[in-house]
Order: structure tokens, then sequence, then C-alpha cells
């Protein structure tokens, strides 16, 4: 069982460090102001992290130094770092949403009608 619990906790720090720089705050706090509800979490981390494959895989292509072609998806570490970057956005935009209803909230924008007089 500890083995598990151990797995879980280095899987969740691999996704929060690959998360943890400025590409991918920028793109978890770009997801983050256009979701609306907690419905929409996992919805917005896993575009998310197509953005984010995306934008590693074909950067280099357009500045010319790498040719034209598609990411390994038939390969097993292409599907594991997907779900390592899978978890570390749903940790940073889960934080991100959370901090974005307290300030809303605070600010009487809570996001419930408002009865009119």
């Amino acid at each position: 069982m500890q083995a598990y619990l151990d797995q879980a906790v280095q899987v969740l720090r691999e996704g929060f460090t690959q998360i943890n720089d400025p590409k991918g705050l920028l793109i978890a706090l770009a997801a983050t102001i256009f979701l609306r509800s907690w419905g929409g979490w996992v919805p917005a981390a896993i575009v998310s992290v197509v953005i984010h494959i995306a934008i590693e895989h074909f950067a280099p292509v357009l500045a010319g130094q790498r040719e034209l072609a598609l990411p390994p998806l038939m390969e097993p570490s292409f599907w594991t770092r997907a779900g390592i970057l899978l978890v570390g956005y749903l940790i940073v935009i889960g934080i991100f949403f959370f901090v974005k209803r307290i300030i809303t909230t605070a600010m009487g924008g809570g996001g419930k009608a408002k009865a009119k007089h």
C-alpha cells in the first residue's frame, strides 16, 4: 500500500514540477481565465496539455530547427508524459481557479444572479 502511495505522490510532484515554469503557468492562467465553473476543470486541463505539447513540439519546427512531423503518439513515454502534464495542470488550474473564486466572491461577483429591485 505504501508503494502505491509513494508512486501517487511522485506523480503529483513530477506533474507540478513540469508545469511550474513560465510556459506552463501562462497556459494554466489562460485556462483559468476562461474557466467558468468547476465542471470545466478537467476539460480545461486536457486542452492545456494539448496546447503545452503543441508548443513544445512545433516551436522548433517554426524556428527552423526541426522537420515537420507529428509527436510520437505511439510511444508509451509520450502518453506517460502527457498524463503527468495532465496531473500538473489539474493541480495548478485548480489552485488558480480556487483563488479566482475567492477573489471574485470577495469583490461581490460570486456568479450568483442578483435580484433586481
